[in-house]
């Protein structure tokens, strides 16, 4: 995939694994744009926060980007952190705050083949491991409070619509913004109309829709189960 010069500065990239940044000691221009590189800012604001000069930043961000030594980050579109919030409030509740029962809860849900010390606010949400954590959480008599507010493929229908208005059916316009979407860390390929929709993702394709002009199918998706909190 070839990234426009125009749409690098609203890529965020990350260095590759085959990059040695000791090969740029004596090159401190390039070494200091490959550390700036962090794999969660713009490179537009790289640009404002460390001073570079956008334009020669853009430029040497493509090279370094054509020469497969850095590559944009892809946004899976996971919600994320429900296991380790879940996780949480099974320990908690089980060993009432003390530090030891806690310590011996977590080696029991480790030997169930669920590690607590790999979880974090972070980690993509995988229906199966939420469905275990649920399951313990009602074998251990716990009880979780739901809330049937989520959906499942909005997300799809606003993508679909804004590739299918603003190409005009044009196949080629179409690969082209799809393209833009995947620079911009939205990968329209992964989702379907079975895909739990995330919120804020949402909300971000509604306000470019509107801010194109893009009128979207008022169509209601799937609702599904949402932890929202636990007792």
């Amino acid at each position: 995939m070839t990234i426009p010069l125009e749409e690098i500065g609203e890529t965020v990239f990350i260095r590759s694994a085959r990059l040695n940044l000791s090969n740029y000691d004596n090159d401190i221009r390039t070494f200091n744009i490959l550390f700036a590189l962090d794999g969660k800012r713009t490179v537009q604001t790289i640009a404002d926060q460390d001073a570079f000069d956008p334009e020669e930043l853009r430029n040497r961000i493509k090279t370094l980007y054509d020469q497969g030594l850095i590559e944009p980050v892809m946004d899976d579109g996971l919600s994320r952190g429900r296991a380790k919030k879940l996780l949480d409030a099974i320990i908690l509740k089980r060993s009432r705050g003390v530090g030891a029962i806690a310590k011996a809860i977590k080696i029991k849900i480790a030997l169930k083949g669920i590690n607590p010390d790999r979880l974090t606010p972070d980690t993509p949400d995988d229906p199966v491991l939420l469905k275990k954590l649920l399951d313990l959480a009602r074998s251990y008599g716990l009880k979780v409070i739901k809330k049937a507010d989520q959906t499942k493929g909005k997300t799809k229908l606003i993508l679909d619509s804004i590739i299918t208005q603003r190409s005009g059916g044009d196949p080629t316009v179409a690969k082209v913004i799809r393209t833009k979407f995947m620079l911009k860390g939205i990968n329209p390929d992964a989702y379907s109309l079975d895909t739990p929709d995330d919120p804020n993702l949402v909300q971000r394709l509604m306000d470019l829709a509107k801010k194109l002009g893009i009128k979207i199918s008022t169509a209601k998706p799937h609702g599904v189960d949402k932890i929202e909190q636990m007792l």
